[in-house]
């Protein structure tokens, strides 16, 4: 695998001119950065996550997930989560590629492989999972047509196909049939959590998330906390807070105004939340990093 990586590597290198960089390969993002001093808070979606060089760790609500060149990572919902990215022992920058899952996809993937039992129990929204040859060959030939744009669209739709059926083989079968089947616990608890991204300003009532789950409230709480592992009101303060950190920084607007945007009613409470999750009030944490750039 060592020859493998080393050859993604070099195409990263060489179209990754920015931290973060969407690539003309649909649903293909590359990553190129030094070791972050301070965790970069993100609302990830679903998708794989592949470290081809250093290290990286996920945190959702206090757990951490560890990626570097031999595990990657899984995520199934709609997560905010904090990441810190580590460059290689060498001092060599991080480099890494994130995939989206494709729900529709995965489904007739999944239809094509014997049937199994999918469990009822609750599956956490991040996995770590050993990265093997099988699924990094195809995520190698993916990375390829970036030298090849004229066969991207040929090419893409069967690549993806592949990565979604090794996947599927290697061991996260259940996992992804929780994502890609509805009537799953992840799918129902999917449906709250897209509600939540999109109505987070507003009042939340656990009853109405429990109904459009189409769970008891109690089920509800159990299978959210083991899915997202964080409470409701914990998962809508976090996309308040990153969206707030979005605005004082490229809107250049006052903390005052930025939490009432996200739906804060008392200031108190959005600097108290604020320090808490990023180290620093409002103002101060906005300072710092327009200072750094």
């Amino acid at each position: 695998m060592k020859q493998l990586l080393d050859t993604m590597c070099d195409v990263v290198e060489r179209h990754a001119h920015v931290p973060r960089y969407p690539t003309v390969v649909p649903g293909l993002t590359l990553y190129q950065m030094s070791t972050s001093v301070h965790p970069i808070h993100a609302l990830y979606n679903p998708r794989v996550c592949i470290i081809l060089r250093g290290g990286k760790t996920v945190s959702l609500g206090e757990e951490p997930f560890y990626a570097d060149p031999s595990t990657f990572l899984l995520v199934t919902a709609d997560l905010p989560v904090a990441s810190r990215v580590f460059s290689a022992d060498d001092g060599r920058s991080h480099l890494a590629l994130t995939m989206d899952l494709d729900r529709a996809l995965l489904a007739e993937v999944l239809q094509c492989l014997p049937t199994r039992q999918v469990s009822a129990s609750p599956l956490a929204g991040v996995i770590a999972a050993p990265l093997e040859s099988a699924l990094l060959e195809p995520f190698a030939r993916l990375l390829s047509l970036l030298d090849h744009p004229d066969e991207i669209d040929f090419l893409r739709p069967l690549i993806a196909q592949e990565i979604h059926y090794r996947l599927a083989r290697s061991g996260l079968g259940e996992v992804l049939a929780q994502f890609a089947f509805a009537g799953s616990h992840l799918w129902q608890i999917s449906k709250a959590t897209s509600w939540i991204k999109a109505n987070y300003k507003e009042p939340m009532s656990i009853e109405d998330l429990a109904d459009l789950a189409g769970m008891s409230v109690t089920s509800f709480h159990r299978h959210f906390k083991a899915i997202t592992l964080m409470s409701p009101l914990q998962y809508r303060t976090q996309v308040r807070l990153q969206e707030a950190r979005r605005i004082l920084l490229s809107e250049r607007l006052t903390a005052g105004i930025a939490g009432v945007m996200v739906g804060y009613d008392s200031q108190s409470q959005f600097s108290r939340d604020y320090k808490r999750m990023f180290g620093a009030p409002p103002g101060s944490d906005a300072a710092r990093l327009m200072g750094a750039v």
